[in-house]
């Protein structure tokens, strides 16, 4: 049976851990910027001119490695969180009263990990669960708001930013290229932001249709077995 749960403590936290996300990733790009500045400089010959490019270079290496360490524990730490605040939205709705759920709390998230299908089966996914967070019992002739499909077209926008940044920097050697690949990392990281805050808003929404409802619809169990 599907029994309704709390989960604003969870979203509190997947909400704090978004905005710590969107602070690294700005930091990330203000360091990006100097990265891209101080390659200008070795480019053109005049950073020799006005210091050490030597210590500078180190310095910056430095600092790169430490914001891009801390990036992908906080990542790590987000996507753990989203993917347990997903499933527990999914079993939510269930417990509102939605039945005959394409999407059972387990391939909500599992969807993610899917080559190919990946490109679509998450978002639909999640737009059943807004849906299905309204406690209609129409729930699906219900419209999906338009910050889901911003959400997701800024997924799909952030991955393909990732990759060309990673490749761009795999393949780097000579300071054009090093620059290419320095303002490709920064596109990465601005676009990182606006996913983080694009998906703020879908957990807002979802956590508040579901919490809206009434006491006692809260309270009911659905007729159906929990799925996985």
């Amino acid at each position: 049976m599907s029994i309704f749960k709390d989960f604003s403590a969870s979203t509190i936290w997947v909400i704090r851990i978004l905005w710590v996300l969107i602070a690294v990733d700005v930091i990330a790009v203000v360091s990006g910027y100097f990265e891209f500045q101080l390659l200008v400089d070795i480019g053109s010959g005049t950073g020799s001119l006005d210091y050490d490019v030597s210590a500078a270079a180190d310095s910056n290496d430095n600092r790169q490695r430490i914001v891009g360490i801390i990036q992908v524990i906080l990542w790590l730490v987000a996507g753990v969180s989203i993917l347990a605040w997903i499933r527990l939205a999914n079993k939510n709705a269930r417990a509102l009263g939605a039945t005959d759920m394409e999407f059972t709390p387990n391939w909500a998230i599992g969807w993610y990990f899917i080559p190919v299908a990946n490109l679509w089966k998450p978002y639909q996914a999640m737009a059943e669960i807004w849906r299905a967070s309204g406690g209609s019992k129409s729930w699906k002739t219900e419209q999906a708001p338009g910050i889901l499909a911003i959400w997701w077209f800024v997924w799909l926008a952030s991955n393909i930013f990732d990759r060309v940044a990673f490749r761009f920097s795999m393949k780097a050697e000579q300071i054009p290229e090093l620059q290419n690949a320095s303002l490709a990392m920064m596109a990465s990281d601005v676009v990182s932001v606006f996913l983080s805050l694009a998906f703020l808003e879908v957990v807002k929404e979802i956590s508040r249709r579901q919490t809206a409802q009434p006491a006692a619809a809260l309270e009911e169990t659905s007729e159906q077995p929990d799925p996985a």
